[in-house]
C-alpha cells in the first residue's frame, strides 16, 4: 500500500490538543477543496470536464453557493445542468410518455437512477477521502516509527468515535503485525480515558442546571454538550458552509 505521508499537518494537528485532530485536518481539507472549485480552476477545461462528469453532492453544492462567488458556481452549474439534462433525456421522455401504472413505475425508477448516479462521485468528497486516508495512514505510521509522536498522542484528547474506528482499521496496513496489537491497545486506552473525561464533563453540565448547584463552579464544562457531540459524531462530518 503506497500512500504519500502527510507528516507536517499531522504533527501540527496533534499539537492542537483538540478533541479529534483528524476532524480539524478534515475541516481544512474540505475548505481547501471548496476553495479550489471556487477559484481559477473552473476556467481549466480539464476541471470543467471533471465537474460535468462527477459534480458535487447536495451538501457541497450548497457550500459552493454559500461562499458567495456566483460566477464560478454559475459556470459550473451551466455545463453540469446541460450534461445532466443530456444524460436524463431518455428517462424524461419516458416520464412524458408513460401511459400505464406499470410503465409509469418503470420510468420513474429509471429517472431516479439517473439522478442518483449524478450525485455519486462528488469531487469535494473524493478529495477529502484521499486526504483522510493519508492522514490516518500517517498517524499510524508515525506512531510506529517516532517515539516522540507516540508520546504526543498519548497526552492528547483522543479522537471522535468515527476516526477512532478508522484508525484501528488502517493500522493493520500501516503497522507491522507485531506492532498492531500494541497500537490497538494503546489507542483504545487513550480513547476510553477521554470518553470518561467527556462523560464526566457533560454529566456535571447537566447537574449545573439544578438550583442547588447554580453557584458552584463550571470546572470548564460550559461547552461539554458541544464536545460530547463532536466526540460521538465527528465534527468534520458536519462542517458549516464556507463563509
Amino acid at each position: 500500500m503506497k500512500i504519500e505521508l502527510e507528516t507536517i499537518p499531522v504533527w501540527d494537528g496533534v499539537q492542537e490538543n483538540c478533541e479529534c485532530f483528524i476532524c480539524s485536518l478534515m475541516a481544512e481539507a474540505q475548505k481547501d477543496a471548496i476553495n479550489f472549485y471556487l477559484g481559477n480552476s473552473v476556467m481549466n477545461p480539464e476541471t470543467r470536464v471533471r465537474v460535468n462528469e462527477h459534480g458535487f453532492c447536495p451538501k457541497h453544492w450548497c457550500m459552493l453557493t454559500a461562499a458567495n462567488k456566483s460566477q464560478g458556481v454559475a459556470l459550473m452549474g451551466d455545463t453540469y445542468l446541460e450534461t445532466t439534462r443530456k444524460k436524463s433525456e431518455s428517462a424524461i421522455n419516458g416520464l412524458l410518455s408513460a401511459k400505464s401504472p406499470r410503465q409509469a413505475k418503470k420510468v420513474v425508477e429509471a429517472f431516479h437512477s439517473v439522478l442518483e448516479s449524478r450525485e455519486k462521485g462528488c469531487l469535494v468528497c473524493s478529495a477529502m477521502e484521499d486526504r483522510l486516508q493519508r492522514y490516518l495512514y500517517t498517524t499510524c505510521y508515525l506512531w510506529g516509527e517516532d517515539p516522540s509522536f507516540r508520546e504526543a498522542i498519548s497526552q492528547g484528547k483522543g479522537f471522535c468515535l468515527h476516526h477512532f474506528s478508522l484508525l484501528l482499521e488502517i493500522g493493520q496496513k500501516a503497522l507491522s503485525s507485531n506492532l498492531y496489537p500494541e497500537f490497538v491497545r494503546e489507542i483504545t486506552q487513550l480513547e476510553v480515558a477521554n470518553l470518561d473525561r467527556i462523560a464526566k464533563d457533560v454529566h456535571w453540565m447537566t447537574q449545573k442546571y439544578k438550583a442547588e448547584n447554580a453557584d458552584k463552579p463550571w470546572h470548564g464544562c460550559e461547552d461539554a454538550h458541544k464536545r460530547t457531540v463532536d466526540k460521538m459524531t465527528g465534527r468534520s462530518r458536519v462542517i458549516d458552509p464556507v463563509r
